[in-house]
């Protein structure tokens, strides 16, 4: 029985995560659960599940009342960092977004838990720390989202030293046929109409940008050890293929299967098993069609990739300043071409270049929303 600890469970990915324990109560077993904004959501799941350990992050906090069992309820200042340190799991989902669950996922490491691994922000803004702690601790890192899962289980079919390069798809977001003249025109709540996939608000939008595909190439980067001009990526309309992995032989290996989010997160939970899953399966005949990246109407996914290349705090401020954009795009506050154009100031306000510790990761994202909610300001 595996004890599962999720961060971020009222969320899309922390939901989609507890229908997978739900279908195989026989193997898992929650043992932590968190939100930071969802009280009524958590409560309800902590007293569904009768979950040992509680951890609410915001204001306006439950209290042991609001249980019907006796659990530990951990808010209030760093109760993230607490609650990772007391409770007990062997599998730690990360599905919280933001770099606020960066120290907590250390100590799960620390703990000796395989990392489930939604969250981007980890890697993209502290991938060279992370890694070299994983390595250290010799801490097993599953990740969970779609692509880098599929690249995860494509890489099983021949050694590293064999791959030529990874492939990460990409649906081209809501905005894949609307022409770049009209874009600043569309209202916001256009953005949140992905065509394939059901996601929170601000991994829609970065669908929508392709700034989350520029955060995914960093992430290979840093989960495959993969250099950049080895990773490709390619629009594919259908979410259908995931990612794949070319071979030196020329070999290109693939996963495929329909876009659902339960089977990556499964998958995570009983590496290297495969389980009956609710994933509905892929019936053919199917189409599939693939084309290059246009960089006049992804620019943001541009400037991505050059700050990947840059690296040290280059990644980590991009992350920052898109943290503060999306929500002024949805509130109407900028508009969409602004994403980039800020993007870009960032880049080259800031010089990042170099060795950073976790400190200086901290540091940088405070500074960088500062800066960026100035920018949007005088816009």
């Amino acid at each position: 029985m595996k004890r599962i600890a999720i961060i971020g469970v009222t969320g899309s990915i922390g939901r989609q995560a507890l229908d997978i324990i739900e279908n195989n109560p026989e193997r898992f077993v929650l043992s932590l659960v968190s939100s930071h904004s969802d009280v009524k959501g958590l409560v309800s799941v902590a007293n569904r599940y009768k979950v040992p350990t509680v951890c609410y992050s915001g204001v306006n906090t439950p209290t042991e009342n609001d249980f019907g069992y006796p659990c530990k309820l951990i808010t209030g200042k760093d109760a993230l960092i607490r609650a990772a340190e007391t409770a007990e799991y062997n599998v730690f989902l990360n599905a919280v977004v933001g770099i606020d669950a960066l120290r907590p996922t250390l100590i799960a490491m620390q703990k000796g838990a395989r990392i489930a691994l939604s969250n981007k922000e980890m890697l993209v803004s502290a991938g060279e720390y992370v890694m070299q702690s994983a390595h250290k601790l010799n801490t097993e890192i599953i990740p969970v989202d779609s692509e880098h899962s599929a690249i995860f289980q494509c890489l099983s079919a021949g050694q590293r030293s064999d791959v030529d390069a990874l492939i990460i798809t990409s649906s081209g977001g809501a905005f894949r046929d609307v022409s770049i003249e009209e874009l600043d025109n569309i209202q916001p709540a256009r953005a949140l109409e992905h065509p394939n996939w059901k996601m929170g608000k601000k991994i829609t939008i970065d669908c929508a940008t392709m700034v989350n595909k520029g955060f995914e190439v960093i992430e290979a980067k840093h989960l495959f050890n993969i250099p950049f001009e080895n990773i490709e990526t390619v629009i594919h309309r259908e979410s259908i293929v995931h990612s794949m992995v070319r071979y030196k032989d020329g070999a290109v290996v693939a996963q495929l299967s329909e876009p659902d989010m339960r089977l990556p997160i499964q998958y995570a939970f009983t590496y290297p098993e495969r389980i009956a899953s609710p994933v509905k399966a892929l019936k053919t005949p199917f189409s599939l069609s693939f084309s290059e990246v246009d960089l006049k109407r992804y620019p943001c996914f541009g400037l991505l990739r050059e700050a990947g290349k840059k690296g040290g705090l280059y990644p980590a401020a991009m992350l920052a300043a898109d943290s503060v954009l999306v929500p002024a795009y949805l509130d109407g506050i900028i508009k969409y071409s602004a994403i980039a154009a800020t993007l870009e100031k960032v880049m080259n306000n800031f010089s990042l270049s170099g060795a950073y510790d976790l400190g200086d990761v901290f540091d940088i994202n405070d500074q960088v929303e500062k800066y960026t909610r100035k920018v949007v300001h005088d816009l």
